[in-house]
This record gives structure tokens, C-alpha cells and sequence, in this order.
């Protein structure tokens, strides 16, 4: 079928096919910054944008890579001008951060996995069988992928290598379930039950004026002791309708805006004014409010170790990157965060 999604998913294929073609063999040239960079890659000419060691990344790669990463991001929409000083930046940083987790790769001895780039490969030629593209520029494009698919794996093995730290002790678990208990609170919560006079939210303001009117009928009712559930379940929208109105416990995060005020301000038994919502016209009662409550710690122990396990590695991986940076030569030859490179 014919739609918009479509066309984006081929846009995102093909930029993914475009990643791993940063050499060109598919990809029209992509004119280099004005005013040339201080260098030039001895292999093949081309512009350098910076030197990672003894790797090179091109003003090519980098616009490709940008070019790539704007469609992706904004899609149709104009990149606002105040953003793209911080894309260009973000960028730069991938680019050498990649080429420096390589560089590590390579001095420890890793091996890409040629079983898994195999059937990786196998999946992308089934996939995309019947793609005239892929057809007629298969072999161009699955020998491109293939380095592309290499280096993912070898960066892949690094980090799970980086991140495999030691599991943490029981007092080291307790600590962090007492430094961040805002990690183990339960919300508070409220127990809610719901009239809701459903309008379509393009109807004229006169309809919502009579859902308004209505609703405050029904408010009054209620304070004149009407069941709140008989009215539920004879006026209300909403799928709790056939519960009486009850939606069980929620927390207040869940709430609009305009209904977390409204209940901010009721006491256990009490009944809301009619209120506008993106839905409709909603009465509300409180039934109960439980505060938030810290959890013991004997029912969050695997939570509180999964969590500490995930921020620590991930902290072992952001410092490793940065001793690299600290570690490895890198010369930049191109300002791209002043907009030196004209993409």
C-alpha cells in the first residue's frame, strides 16, 4: 500500500545503506567546506575533517554523516538554525569517538564475528530481494555493508567487554538504595471513580456549554445524595462506566493537568465540579489517596543491584571513551561546530 510510511522507510533504509558506504561507491560526492581543510588523506586526496591516530575520517564522511543525520531527525520539517551548531558538534564527536573505540579494538586483538556478518548479510538479501535498487547494485551494496557490519561488531564486543564489571556486594547495594530512595518510592496514589460526558473536542462551544451545564446538573444531583454509580453507569463514556464509575487506584502522574488540580483539592469521599477535558466533561470522586511510601528494601534487593549494575557500567563505559580521547593524538582540521564545513 501506497503511504507516507513507506516512503520514510525506504528514505531510512537507504540512509542506513549510505552509512555504510561512507568511501562513496553509491553516493554522489558531497561538496567539501568552504575554504579547504590543513589536510589532505595521502590515500586517497580527499579532505580530511580529522585524524584519529592513524585513522582518518574525510570532510566527505562528515557530510555524508550529517547529511544522513538531518534527514533522519527533522525528516520534512526546516532544522531549526539555533540547533544545528550542537548537531554538528554531536556528530564530530561520534565520528572520532567511533574511530577511536576502533583504534582499541584493533590493539586488543578483537575479531569481528564472520558467522554473524554472514547471516546479517543473508538477512539483508532476503530482505530486500525484490528492491530493484538492491538488484541492481547488490553486489556494490553488500560489499560496502560488509566493513560497515565488521566494525559494529567489533564495537559491540569493546563495550560489552568495558561494561562486564564486578556484580556489586550486599552493602554496596544497600548504599545506593539509600542514596537514591526517590528510585524505590511508590508514587502516591489516588483512588478514582469517573463520570465522563464524552465530547468530540472540534464541537462548537455551545455543545460544550450543554455538556457543562449538564455535568453540574449531575454534580448537584450527587450532592443531593444520587448514587455515583447509577449515574456512571447511565451517562458516563468512559470504559469504567460498566464498574460504576470506578477506575481503580491511579497515580497522579497519570492525571491531565486540569483533573490533578481538581483532585489536589478533594478530601477522601468528596466530589469534583464539572470539569473540561481533552475528552469531555468529567465529575470525579475521590475514594481514597494513599501517600507515597518508600518500599523495604528486602522486596526492591534485584532492583536496586540491576539498577546500580547499569548505571556503573554505563559509567565505566563513558570514562573509558574519555582516557581514550585523553590517550589517542587527534587533530582536527575542520571547525564544524562554527559551520566551517557548508552542508
Amino acid at each position: 500500500m501506497f503511504s507516507i510510511a513507506n516512503i520514510r522507510f525506504k528514505h531510512l533504509f537507504y540512509d542506513a545503506i549510505a552509512a555504510a558506504c561512507l568511501s562513496g561507491v553509491l553516493l554522489s560526492n558531497v561538496n567539501a567546506a568552504d575554504g579547504a581543510p590543513a589536510a589532505f588523506s595521502q590515500a586517497s586526496g580527499q579532505a580530511l575533517y580529522a585524524k584519529v591516530g592513524d585513522r582518518e575520517i574525510t570532510v566527505d564522511e562528515y557530510n555524508q554523516t550529517y547529511n544522513r543525520t538531518v534527514r533522519q531527525r527533522y525528516y520534512h520539517s526546516k532544522p531549526p538554525q539555533e540547533e544545528l551548531a550542537a548537531v554538528r558538534q554531536e556528530i564530530a564527536d561520534e565520528l572520532i569517538t567511533r574511530e577511536l573505540l576502533l583504534l582499541e579494538a584493533s590493539r586488543t586483538g578483537l575479531r569481528a564475528d564472520e558467522t554473524s556478518i554472514q547471516a546479517a548479510l543473508d538477512q539483508y538479501d532476503q530482505r530486500y530481494a525484490n528492491s530493484p535498487r538492491w538488484k541492481q547494485d547488490r553486489v556494490k551494496l553488500l560489499a560496502a555493508l560488509k566493513p560497515k557490519l565488521e566494525q559494529d561488531d567489533l564495537l559491540r564486543q569493546l563495550e560489552n567487554r568495558i561494561k562486564n564489571i564486578a556484580p556489586p556486594t550486599e552493602k554496596q547495594v544497600r548504599a545506593y538504595y539509600r542514596q537514591y530512595p526517590e528510585k524505590f518510592t511508590e508514587p502516591m496514589q489516588q483512588k478514582l471513580s469517573l463520570i465522563l460526558l464524552v465530547v468530540d473536542p472540534s464541537s462548537s462551544n455551545e455543545v460544550w456549554q450543554a455538556a457543562l451545564d449538564k455535568g453540574q446538573e449531575l454534580v448537584e444531583q450527587l450532592h443531593k445524595g444520587a448514587d455515583f454509580a447509577e449515574l456512571a453507569r447511565m451517562y458516563s463514556g468512559d470504559v469504567s462506566a460498566e464498574q460504576g464509575g470506578d477506575m481503580g487506584y491511579v497515580h497522579r502522574e497519570m492525571l491531565s493537568e486540569a483533573v490533578e488540580k481538581a483532585i489536589d483539592e478533594l478530601q477522601p469521599g468528596q466530589i469534583s465540579a464539572a470539569i473540561r477535558t481533552l475528552q469531555g466533561v468529567a465529575i470525579l470522586r475521590l475514594d481514597d489517596r494513599k501517600a507515597e511510601q518508600l518500599r523495604d528494601f528486602a522486596d526492591v534487593r534485584d532492583r536496586a543491584r540491576k539498577l546500580w549494575v547499569r548505571e556503573h557500567s554505563e559509567t565505566a563505559w563513558s570514562e573509558f571513551k574519555a582516557q581514550l580521547r585523553l590517550d589517542t593524538p587527534v587533530t582536527v582540521f575542520v571547525n564544524v561546530a562554527n559551520g566551517d564545513n557548508d552542508v
